[in-house]
């Protein structure tokens, strides 16, 4: 099962690292006074992407608390007293080359052999990906929450993990809400 976590857990950050990568629709701003729409590029992320970002560091977080209560050893000392202490995070993806259902690899998302560069498509398909992490998480206990093979401590870091991922997701549709209100 330590394995099984650390593989989410790697799973988890690639998609933090994607969604903290995607960059908002530019937003329509309607002037009533004479009927005119400004278009204002936006240099950072929407709340709802921010969001959905903090969602999913905390939801391989509570995987990396989930580890300790497994007996692992934790990655991470104490005693640090300078920026050179600070380990690097455990259990990241490193590459960005993600491939889905043709094989092809890209930068950033391809599928069916092309490349998403379509903000919206890309909204789309993290909220699936993170599905699939649901799903994977419940697995870890059998299938559900709540089963006797964990303890009552484990079950509810499994359910703080399962909680931010399905938070992720949400405030990704978030996302759309806004673009689709932005948009009109």
């Amino acid at each position: 099962m330590v394995e099984e976590i650390k593989k989410t857990r790697v799973q988890i950050d690639g998609l933090y690292q994607l969604t903290k990568s995607l960059k908002p629709l530019p937003v329509r701003i309607h002037d009533y006074s004479d009927n005119t729409f400004t278009v204002v590029d936006s240099e950072g992320n929407s709340k709802e992407i921010e969001e959905s970002a903090k969602s999913l560091l905390l939801a391989k977080a509570w995987l990396g608390k989930a580890l300790g209560e497994l007996g692992s050893e934790s990655p991470y000392s104490d005693g640090k007293k300078t920026v050179e202490d600070i380990e690097p995070a455990a259990d990241t993806q490193d590459v960005f080359y993600i491939t889905v259902d043709d094989g092809k690899a890209g930068y950033w998302i391809v599928q069916n052999g092309k490349e998403l560069s379509n903000h919206i498509e890309k909204v789309d398909w993290l909220r699936s990906e993170i599905q699939k992490v649901i799903a994977i998480v419940l697995e870890l206990n059998g299938g559900k929450l709540n089963k006797p093979s964990f303890s009552e401590h484990e079950e509810k870091v499994q359910w703080a993990s399962y909680q931010h991922l399905c938070e992720a997701k949400m405030w990704l549709g978030f996302e759309f809400a806004r673009i689709k209100t932005n948009r009109e």
